[in-house]
Formats: structure tokens, C-alpha cells, sequence
């Protein structure tokens, strides 16, 4: 039976040597075996070696952790359609008056022909002499999609109250149009106007405003269109009580005059005042 441990203890010796190659080094090594000389086995001898034992199954693949999923975004703090503009402090207009600005939401876009003619369905707008201006749009739907115009400032006023919001202020507007702290010279940067806006060009020949967002390439940092151009928009501020005018911003479709687009130049308007030109923005307090 010596015979039959000798290849027995060959056999382990290997097995050991393959679990080894799998498993990794053992964490203490096994003292050398000395191989002995096998007897010559007898005519009448049969010795069946045993099988080697199976090789363990390989470790599973540790699973790779996914990876993160990053938190979502927080909610919205406006209406539809509105981006929330941050608060800050800034010098006002070519007086260079220091003015603080809270938080708002602003209308992404200018109010269109369309939504006009839904707050007049809804019973919150009229439409009293919407349509006797050069450019007029309401009633037209072909032009739905273009600023709305011909409302004086009451009518501005009362759409807005209707979608319960309220018209921008004059500080809000430069504030956003400025982008904040960037202190820009028009929404779209500090170039002067060219193909970012709805404008009359140098020789003024544009007859008519634009589809609201027509021209994306003079969105505000924040994406806002048509702060510059297609329509002047009807804005409120402090003195309004006192005052039988408001200041209109923007500059419009119909200006050639580069410098009525900077962000710091506001036009005066008489609140009974209306005009193919001019027109309404929107907006609130975020929640």
C-alpha cells in the first residue's frame, strides 16, 4: 500500500499546486514534499491512481457598484413658461442710481396676439381699440404668434392681473436684461445690434414685429427672448401714483437707432398711449 500513498500524496501535491494558481498564494506556504521511490510493482499487481480532486469554482465577480445617480433638480419656484431671475444690487440706468432687486419670475416671452384673445374669452381682458393701430395684431391669426399690441397701460395692467401675475417693474426689467451682475449694454451681450434682435435695421425698414423667440441668439443669460427688440414692454415703477407715464423698454421692430436697445435707456409713454410697438411682459413673486 506504500505505492498506492506515494501516488496519493503526488496527486495532492498537484492538487494543491492548482488550487494555488486559482485561489492566489496560501497565506502560509506548505513545507516541500520529498517525492520517494515508488517499489516496481508486482505482475499480479493492478493499482488504479486516484482521480485528482475538481478544482474549486471560481469566486463570483464582485458586482461593480452603479454609479450615482445625481440629485434631481430642485422644483421650480415659477408658473409655466417663467424663469426665476436672482436678486441682487446694481447701479440703475445712465444715473447710475444704486437700487436693490429681490428674487422674481419673468415671462420668458413677450404676451402673444393669442394669449390676449384668451384672457379676452376668459372675461378677464377687453379688446376695446385693439386693433386701430398701424401693426396691430390681435384679431389676425396669421400674426397670432407675434407680440400683443395696441393696449395701453391699463390693459397691460389688467392682463397680467389676470393670469395672476403683474406687469415687470422698471428695475426688475433692466436687472434681468442686464444679466445680473454682468452689467451688459443689451440682453444679448455688448455688441451692438445686428441679426440678435427684431429691429428696423440701419435703414428701418421692417414693417412689422416678429413671432415671439425668433431670434434666440439675443436671449438674456437666462434665456429669456426678445428682451431687446420686437416690442417695447410696458413696465411699472415707484412714481406710478404721482404719474401719468410709464417707461417702456426694449426698444422695437420698428427702432434703427442702436442706442434705444441698450439695457440702461428707457422711452416714456403716456399710460392712455397705444401703438403697434409696444406691448406686455409678465411678471410675479416666486412661491
Amino acid at each position: 500500500m506504500r505505492f498506492r500513498g506515494a501516488i496519493s500524496g503526488a496527486a495532492l501535491s498537484l492538487v494543491g499546486m492548482t488550487i494555488g494558481g486559482c485561489s492566489g498564494a496560501p497565506e502560509h506556504p506548505a513545507a516541500p514534499v520529498t517525492a520517494k521511490a515508488a517499489p516496481a510493482a508486482t505482475p499480479e499487481t493492478s493499482v488504479t491512481p486516484e482521480a485528482p480532486a475538481a478544482p474549486p469554482a471560481a469566486p463570483e465577480a464582485s458586482a461593480t457598484p452603479s454609479a450615482v445617480e445625481p440629485p434631481p433638480p430642485p422644483p421650480s419656484r415659477c408658473p409655466a413658461n417663467m424663469v426665476e431671475v436672482p436678486g441682487g444690487e446694481f447701479s440703475m440706468g445712465k444715473a447710475k442710481q444704486k437700487v436693490t432687486v429681490a428674487p422674481f419670475c419673468l415671462d420668458v416671452n413677450e404676451t402673444t396676439a393669442d394669449e390676449y384673445a384668451a384672457c379676452v374669452k376668459g372675461g378677464g381682458c377687453d379688446e376695446n381699440r385693439v386693433k386701430v393701430c398701424d401693426g396691430a395684431t390681435y384679431g389676425k391669426p396669421e400674426l397670432g404668434k407675434h407680440p400683443m399690441v395696441c393696449v395701453d397701460f391699463n390693459q397691460a395692467e389688467a392682463y397680467c392681473k389676470a393670469q395672476q401675475k403683474r406687469l415687470v417693474s422698471t428695475e426688475e426689467w433692466e436687472w434681468a436684461a442686464r444679466g445680473g451682475t454682468e452689467d451688459r449694454y443689451y440682453p444679448w451681450g455688448n455688441d451692438e445690434p445686428g441679426d440678435q434682435a427684431c429691429w428696423g435695421g440701419k435703414a428701418g425698414t421692417r414693417a412689422l414685429s416678429c413671432e415671439v423667440g425668433s431670434f434666440p441668439q439675443g436671449d438674456s443669460p437666462l434665456g429669456i427672448h426678445d428682451l431687446g427688440g420686437n416690442v417695447y414692454e410696458w413696465t411699472t415703477a415707484a412714481s406710478d401714483k404721482t404719474s401719468t407715464v410709464r417707461q417702456g423698454r426694449g426698444g422695437s421692430w420698428r427702432d434703427s437707432a442702436k442706442d434705444l436697445f441698450r439695457n440702461d435707456r428707457p422711452f416714456i409713454f403716456k399710460t392712455t398711449y397705444r401703438c403697434g410697438f409696444l406691448g406686455i411682459r409678465c411678471a410675479t413673486t416666486p412661491e
